[in-house]
C-alpha cells in the first residue's frame, strides 16, 4: 500500500466513497420507516408505543447481538465480503418487509435489518483506517461519518416525497398500500450496491503494536478497554448520547404532523433538505476542527465529538418545544449541524486508540454500545410518554425532557475523562510497530 503514490491515494479515496454509499443506504433503510409511523400504525392498529420498538428495540437489539461476533470476524477474515453478504441480507429484509400484515412479522424483519446492518460500521472502520495515516485517517473518516446524515436525508426528502406520491395514487401493485409499496421500492435497488462493492480491495491491517501493550494483540479486546475504561467511557458515553439524539428524529414526523400541523410531504422536505445541508455542513466543521485541533495535541479527536455536543444538546432540547413550526425548523437546523460534527468525532475517537489488531471488535462494540442505547430507550419511552400523557401533541414536551436528562451528565462524564483518553492515546503511540505516517495522504 505505501508503493502506490499519488495514484493509490486516489484510490483510496474512492474506496471511501463507496463505503460511504453503503452507509448511506444503510441509514436510508433505517430511517425510512420513520415516515411510515402513522399509515402503519392506522392501517394495522399498532399503539404509539409498538410503533417505538419498531422504531428502536425490534432493530437495536439484535444489530447488538449480531455486532460484536461479526467484528471479531472481521478481524479474521475478509471484511469486504462479510459486507457484501450484509448488504444483500438487509436489502431483503426491508423490501419483505411490504408483506408484513401483523407486528410480530414487522418486528421479525426489522430484527433482520439489524442483523445485516451490523457488519457496516466494524469492516468500514477497520477498512479505512488501514487504508489511512493516523495523521490523515479522522479526515478520511470525517468524510465517511457524513453517512448517516446523508442517508437519513434521502429518507425523509426522497422517501417523502416517494410516500406522498404513492399516497395519490402514483402506483398500485396488486392491492398493496402505499406503505407496503415504500418498503418494496426502497429494499430491492439497494443490493446493486453489493456488486460495487465487489471493486474493493482488502487492505492489509496496519498499527499493530511491536511490544505487548497490556490487553492488545492476540489478547482480549474486553481486557484491553477494561484497562482504559475512562478513555473508552468518554468516547462511548459521548457517541451514544449523540446517537440517541439522532433517533429521535424517528418522531419528528409525528412532532411536526401533530403540533404544528405539517403534511408527511413537508416534514420529510423540510427534514431531508436539512439533512444534506446542516449534515455535510456539520461534516465540513468535523473536518476542519479535527485539522485545528491536530495541531493541539493528539486529543483531537475527542476535542471534535465534545464540540459537537456542545452545540447538538442544547438545539436538541428546544426545538420540540418552540411555539411556531419557523423557530423549531431553525434550532433543529443547529441540531442536525452539532450531531454531525459529534458523529465524526466518535470513531475518528476510537480509531486513534485502538491498535489494528483489535480494531474490528472494538468497532463492533463501540456500535453495538452506542446503538443499544438510544434506539432501545429513545423511541419506546417517547411513545410510553405520550401515551400516558393521553395528548399526541405531547410528543415535542417529551422529546425535550429525554434529550435534557440524557444530555447534561453526558457532557460531564466527557470532560472529566477526556485526560485519561489523552493518556490511551499516547501510550498507543508509543507501541505502534510500523510507521503509519510513511503513508501517502
Amino acid at each position: 500500500m505505501r508503493e502506490l503514490g499519488a495514484k493509490g491515494a486516489l484510490y483510496r479515496w474512492y474506496v471511501v466513497a463507496v463505503l460511504l454509499l453503503v452507509f448511506i443506504l444503510s441509514y436510508f433503510d433505517r430511517y425510512i420507516l420513520s415516515l411510515l409511523v402513522d399509515p402503519i400504525k392506522q392501517d394495522l392498529g399498532l399503539s404509539n408505543f409498538q410503533m417505538g420498538l419498531l422504531l428502536g428495540p425490534a432493530f437495536s437489539v439484535v444489530n447488538v447481538l449480531f455486532a460484536i461476533p461479526l467484528g471479531w470476524l472481521a478481524d479474521r477474515g475478509s471484511r469486504k465480503w462479510i459486507l457484501i453478504a450484509g448488504i444483500f441480507f438487509w436489502c431483503t429484509m426491508t423490501a419483505m418487509s411490504g408483506f408484513a400484515m401483523a407486528f410480530l412479522p414487522l418486528v421479525l424483519l426489522r430484527a433482520g435489518l439489524g442483523i445485516g446492518e451490523a457488519v457496516v460500521s466494524p469492516t468500514s472502520i477497520s477498512i479505512i483506517s488501514d487504508y489511512f495515516s493516523r495523521s490523515t485517517r479522522a479526515r478520511a473518516l470525517s468524510v465517511y461519518m457524513a453517512g448517516p446524515y446523508l442517508g437519513a436525508g434521502l429518507a425523509f426528502g426522497i422517501g417523502g416525497f416517494l410516500v406522498h406520491w404513492l399516497e395519490k395514487g402514483g402506483w398500485n401493485l396488486g392491492g398493496f398500500q402505499p406503505w407496503q409499496m415504500t418498503f418494496f421500492l426502497v429494499g430491492l435497488p439497494g443490493i446493486l450496491l453489493g456488486f460495487v462493492l465487489m471493486t474493493v480491495r482488502e487492505p492489509a491491517r496496519t498499527d499493530k503494536v511491536a511490544e505487548p501493550v497490556p490487553g492488545a494483540s492476540r489478547a482480549s479486546v474486553w481486557r484491553f478497554m477494561r484497562q482504559r475504561w475512562q478513555a473508552f467511557g468518554a468516547i462511548f458515553v459521548g457517541a451514544t448520547c449523540n446517537f440517541a439524539l439522532t433517533t429521535l428524529t424517528f418522531w419528528n414526523v409525528p412532532l411536526f404532523q401533530r403540533v404544528y400541523g405539517w403534511s408527511i410531504g413537508q416534514t420529510g422536505a423540510v427534514t431531508g433538505v436539512f439533512y444534506f445541508t446542516a449534515g455535510p455542513i456539520g461534516t465540513a466543521l468535523a473536518v476542519w476542527a479535527s485539522r485545528h485541533f491536530a495541531k493541539t495535541g493528539p486529543d483531537y479527536g475527542m476535542k471534535v465529538l465534545i464540540l459537537g455536543l456542545f452545540v447538538a444538546i442544547p438545539a436538541s432540547a428546544l426545538y420540540p418545544i418552540m411555539p411556531t413550526a419557523e423557530l423549531a425548523v431553525v434550532l433543529m437546523f443547529v441540531a442536525f449541524m452539532g450531531k454531525s460534527i459529534a458523529t465524526a468525532g466518535g470513531p475518528a475517537s476510537l480509531s486513534l486508540v485502538t491498535p489494528g489488531d483489535i480494531r474490528g471488535q472494538s468497532a463492533a462494540i463501540f456500535t453495538a454500545i452506542v446503538t443499544v442505547v438510544g434506539p432501545i430507550f429513545g423511541p419506546p419511552i417517547i411513545g410510553w410518554a405520550v401515551d400516558a400523557s393521553g395528548d399526541p401533541k405531547f410528543v415535542g414536551t417529551a422529546l425535550s425532557a429525554f434529550v435534557t436528562v440524557l444530555g447534561i451528565p453526558s457532557i460531564l462524564f466527557v470532560l472529566w475523562a477526556r485526560r485519561y483518553y489523552r493518556t490511551a492515546v499516547v501510550e498507543l503511540e508509543r507501541s505502534l510497530k510500523d510507521e503509519p505516517e510513511n503513508l501517502p495522504a
